[in-house]
């Protein structure tokens, strides 16, 4: 423990719900030079995944294999949220441990294997969080000399992640939790006004930047639209490119011919229409 809090070494990956694992793993590959590792099927919880990297961030795309099963509970949130992100995993060096400092905190867990368990968002501060202390099977981040940026270079011109976006609907919440009991690091506390008035609060989890945003108008423009559907507190991934104008180009030419938006963009860059990605939402700055 760091202190009283969890210490987090890295945010391993987002997992991307999706009722169609095939294309939306194909979408991650052609549009942003997804490298995939693996691919598995899970029985208990009947549902079907692929591993990728995009550059030095893990996505998770999953699908259940039988979406009108309810009896299966990742069934049963893919049924609830539809296609969107479903939660960022944290990689910690104690499972059980963080799991007892969870309950110790007055807060609850779920799904809780002790190396492995769930937090949901109503203890977060609006996030769906996973928390594991186990290495994902194979992940080419573990082996001597990998590169953590590999897929660089691909037509997307993506370098990295710039950070995970989270629209919640209090701040004070999630930072109590994520630099409270889980030990993140505020960097930044301050105002936007992308896309709406709001509150932005940038929290460093192990290697990876996470904001926070509140909206001023909680029932009120794009934000205020995304708290009011059932939706885990993930709102975007936003990515670094070398070059704006050859990403647009290749995500707009070929055979992808993906719909670009700046509208609801919590960045300064622009975004892939959610709807040409699966429900997910990609967003891309100048590095």
């Amino acid at each position: 423990m760091t202190g009283n809090r969890i210490p987090v070494s890295r945010v391993v990956h987002t997992i991307h719900a999706t009722t169609d694992i095939y294309g939306c793993r194909l979408r991650y590959q052609d549009a942003l030079g997804g490298l995939v590792f693996a691919e598995n099927y899970f029985p208990p919880e009947d549902r079907d995944c692929a591993l990728l990297y995009v550059t030095n961030h893990m996505v998770e795309p999953m699908a259940p294999r039988n979406p009108d099963d309810l009896t299966k509970p990742y069934a049963r949130m893919a049924a609830r949220i539809g296609q969107a992100f479903h939660s960022f995993e944290l990689m910690v060096p104690d499972g059980p441990a963080a799991s007892q400092a969870i309950r110790d905190a007055g807060l609850k867990t779920a799904s809780d294997y002790g190396v492995f368990f769930f937090v949901r968002p109503e203890q977060t501060g609006g996030v769906l969080l996973e928390v594991c202390a186990t290495p994902m099977p194979n992940d080419p981040w573990d082996r001597p000399g990998w590169n953590r940026e590999a897929g660089a270079g691909h037509a997307c011109s993506v370098l990295r992640l710039d950070h995970i976006a989270c629209v919640v609907p209090d701040v004070d919440k999630a930072l109590a939790f994520f630099t409270g009991v889980v030990a993140g690091d505020l960097l930044e506390d301050s105002r936007t006004t992308l896309p709406q008035p709001a509150r932005r609060a940038l929290v460093q989890l192990g290697d990876t930047r996470v904001a926070f945003i509140q909206p001023d108008d909680p029932a009120s423009g794009p934000l205020g639209a995304f708290l009011a559907r059932p939706q885990n507190g993930i709102y975007a991934l936003v990515w670094q490119v070398a070059d704006e104008a050859a990403a647009r180009a290749h995500f707009t030419g070929g055979m992808l011919k993906l719909r670009l938006t700046q509208e609801a963009c919590v960045s300064p860059g622009f975004a892939i229409d959610p709807d040409d990605f699966f429900g997910a939402r990609h967003e891309f700055v100048p590095a």
